[in-house]
């Protein structure tokens, strides 16, 4: 079952569930279902009212299970997560998604990963675009 946050307002507890996923992601070294489920609750918070059968997979109070996409491994899953009105770049190591807010950077050995977290520090930037953002953790780059 899914670790729960503190009541939060919403705004701020999408930026909390992002900077979770987007550390999880960080530490991934290979795709699973379990970095799935923990990117679609980010992505998807109301998922946390639903019960989760197993990871990447909940059950609705109708019945019907809800799938998180494979997004640590599958490219389009992971470009489903970009922000509207933003796009998708690469440059040499990282996935750069841009858009009004700025860009946001992913670097990761897994190409869906390292989008995953470029567009999920997006959406953070998107929901705080003046804010100061040295609480996103950042990768750390081999020199």
């Amino acid at each position: 079952m899914a670790e729960r946050l503190p009541q939060l307002d919403p705004d701020r507890r999408e930026v909390a569930l992002m900077s979770r996923a987007i550390k999880a992601c960080m530490l991934a070294t290979a795709a699973s279902r379990g970095l799935d489920a923990t990117i679609c609750a980010a992505a998807f918070p109301s998922l946390a009212e639903m019960e989760e059968l197993e990871p990447g997979i909940w059950r609705g109070s109708n019945g019907e299970r809800v799938r998180a996409l494979r997004y640590s491994r599958i490219w389009k899953a992971a470009a489903t997560l970009v922000p509207a009105g933003c796009w998708i770049e690469h440059d040499c190591d990282d996935v750069v998604v841009c858009g009004p807010d700025g860009e946001a950077r992913g670097t990761h050995d897994i190409f869906p990963i390292a989008l995953c977290l470029a567009a999920m520090r997006a959406r953070v930037i998107a929901h705080e675009p003046r804010a100061p953002h040295q609480d996103l953790p950042q990768e750390q780059f081999n020199v």
